[in-house]
């Protein structure tokens, strides 16, 4: 799969990104909320500046499955600034067999078909790495697995993030990605 494909397991400490514990994903997922507005009413998330923090959660625990949250909402719109810096984090929460989860921002609008990598085409910002599943179905006891890079939003337009795990997209992990 592109992205960095890996066989299905559980996060352990040489799989290739950040590992967080339970402490530090909660303090990830409060640092995430204090950059940009949210408006629930609108499922929006709008940054503003020229340097952007965008710290997603994949399946955070309490969440529906196959979902992206983003200061509480799930799969919201996210906005940012054009030729803005973004900085895309992903933290996987969830649990279980083909449970690992990436993040990928293309120009193709939705419905997805099952393997939606394969429909995509080029895409608009590569896919971060396949972040495998957490160590553990106790949520305080577990490993989470992290991983982030940064973009220049150069074009303005109307984009969409989604996960390109086989069925993710599909059933709806995706949501729309706004540069103006």
């Amino acid at each position: 799969m592109m992205g960095g494909a890996m066989e299905n397991r559980p996060v352990t400490p040489d799989w290739g990104g950040k590992v967080l514990s339970y402490t530090e994903a909660k303090a990830y997922i409060e640092y995430g909320t204090t950059h940009g507005i949210a408006d629930a009413k609108t499922n929006t998330v709008t940054f503003s500046g020229s340097d952007v923090v965008i710290n997603l959660v994949a399946v955070q625990p309490g969440f529906d499955d196959q979902t992206f949250e983003l200061h509480g909402l799930t799969n919201p719109t996210i906005i940012v600034p054009h030729d803005a810096t973004v900085q895309l984090n992903l933290l996987n929460m969830d649990y279980g067999n083909n449970m690992e989860h990436t993040v990928e921002i293309v120009n193709v609008p939705p419905p997805y078909p099952y393997m939606s990598m394969m429909y995509l085409g080029r895409p608009v910002v590569p896919p971060l790495p396949v972040l495998p599943w957490r160590s553990s179905d106790n949520v305080e006891n577990a490993d989470y697995a992290a991983f982030g890079e940064s973009f220049i939003a150069s074009v303005p337009g109307h984009y969409w993030y989604l996960c390109l795990s086989p069925e993710h997209a599909e059933t709806g992990m995706y949501g729309k990605f706004i540069v103006r």
